[in-house]
């Protein structure tokens, strides 16, 4: 069973990144000035972390309580304010957790766990790229921050991290009761949340509340762990003419993969090319969740 208990600790002990709490991770991120100019000419070398110890904490969730939570039975009736209270946590600083994950699938960040310190490390992604999957459709946008931004924040940086939490926050409590509707418990499951996150980061919002239901169907075709994630994801793309989720004669919905992959020439199908970008994505997720493990073990 998901303790509480040990997740509100967490958060109070500097997992959440507001004031004197400091932020999730034990180093920050060097917020850097938001004028684009500046930005040409930072270094990797230059958006390496201020190293800043934080006591280790416990891990919310337990190899033993993950494989329970596997089996998509509700542990306890669904509060959805409580579930906001803990999960929101996740989402009040660029360092938090939902958006350290966030940022790792996105390849906008880099988390490094060294001497028992975690350092969060902004990629050169973080200060502008044109999105992959937007130029599909011939459509060249410019992403900034931690997430898939899509050229809201105009380069901004501190608007771009402003909004990255703002709209992943936004979805939060719709994507938390679709994962209780689905019968997957949200209090439970840390890695189903961050995923359905990162989906609605990814994706258009429609393929992140599908998600849940895949998920569940997944788990119960005896599908467990990363597979079952990274299957979820990908069955969410795929849509009939109702836009109802329909893995017999629904459409990939996943134009942005689709062309990268038509782009590079992948020998692979359609359902390859999705699969393998949502593992990617899936692992990069566990792997965050990994490193918070053993520095919360230290």
């Amino acid at each position: 069973m998901f303790d509480w208990v040990w997740l509100l600790r967490v958060m109070f002990l500097g997992f959440v990144g507001i004031g004197t709490t400091a932020a999730i991770l034990s180093p920050v991120l060097v917020h850097n000035n938001t004028d684009k100019s500046q930005v040409a000419g930072v270094s990797s070398e230059k958006t390496k972390a201020i190293a800043k110890p934080v006591s280790p904490v416990p891990f919310p969730i337990t190899g033993q309580q993950k494989q329970q939570t596997t089996q998509n039975v509700l542990s306890r009736p669904f509060n959805l304010q409580q579930s906001l209270t803990i999960y929101s946590s996740l989402f009040t600083a660029p360092t938090s957790l939902g958006m350290v994950a966030i940022g790792v699938a996105e390849g906008n960040y880099r988390l490094v766990f060294s001497n028992g310190t975690l350092y969060v490390q902004l990629t050169p992604h973080y200060f502008g790229h044109t999105d992959p999957g937007n130029l599909s459709w011939g459509d060249r946008v410019t992403n900034y921050g931690p997430c898939s931004d899509q050229g809201r924040s105009g380069g901004t940086l501190a608007l771009a991290e402003k909004l990255c939490l703002e709209r992943a926050r936004s979805q939060l409590p719709t994507q938390l009761i679709d994962l209780n509707t689905a019968g997957i418990d949200p209090n439970g499951d840390l890695e189903a949340v961050l995923n359905a996150a990162d989906l609605y980061n990814q994706a258009k919002s429609i393929h992140s509340r599908y998600f849940p239901k895949a998920l569940a169907l997944a788990r119960q075709g005896g599908i467990k762990g990363d597979e079952a994630l990274a299957w979820a994801r990908t069955a969410s793309f795929y849509l009939n003419l109702n836009n109802e989720m329909d893995l017999q004669t629904g459409s990939n919905q996943a134009t942005g993969l689709l062309g990268i992959c038509a782009r590079e020439n992948y020998p692979i199908t359609e359902w390859e090319c999705v699969y393998r970008d949502q593992m990617r994505r899936v692992k990069a997720i566990s792997s965050v969740l990994e490193k918070y493990k053993r520095f919360s073990s230290k």
